[in-house]
This record gives C-alpha cells, sequence and structure tokens, in this order.
C-alpha cells in the first residue's frame, strides 16, 4: 500500500497532468507540448526513483507523512510544464 500510494500514484498523476498539457499544445504553433513532454521525458522516472528510495529507505514513516512527501516531490515537474503555458 506504501509503494502504490508513495511511488505509483504520485508518477500517474505527473504523467496525467504532462499528458494533458502536451495533448492540448498539439498543432497550435505553441512549443509548450514538446517542452511538457520533455520535462515528462526526464522527471517522471527520476520522480519514480526519488519516491521508489524514499519509500523504501523510511519504512517507519507514517502513510500521510509519505503521501505528503511524495506528492509534493511529484507536483513540481506539472508546476513547471504549467508555467511553460504562459511563457
Amino acid at each position: 500500500m506504501r509503494v502504490f500510494i508513495g511511488v505509483i500514484l504520485p508518477s500517474a498523476f505527473q504523467a496525467l497532468v504532462i499528458f494533458i498539457i502536451a495533448s492540448m499544445n498539439q498543432g497550435n504553433g505553441s512549443w509548450a507540448g514538446l517542452a511538457a513532454f520533455l520535462v515528462g521525458m526526464f522527471a517522471i522516472p527520476i520522480t519514480l526513483l526519488m519516491n521508489g528510495l524514499y519509500v523504501w529507505k523510511n519504512p517507519q514513516h507514517n502513510l500521510l507523512q509519505v503521501m505528503g512527501k511524495c506528492f509534493t516531490l511529484a507536483v513540481i515537474a506539472p508546476f513547471l510544464c504549467i508555467l511553460t503555458l504562459f511563457l
């Protein structure tokens, strides 16, 4: 359960947001879709690895602490992708 909530769920959220941004910006002359795709290509595996290591190294933390730290880390890449929409 800790792996699902700490690793898989934040990465799925991150992939969903990046996919939505990339698919909304196809064919309209904006480079935001490409930027979101490139950010996601590197950020999703790195987030998976970092969250997996955090969950594995800290088995004493309760589920709320794991969820808070893992989702905080997973929100960074979608936030960067949303910022590219306004550039």
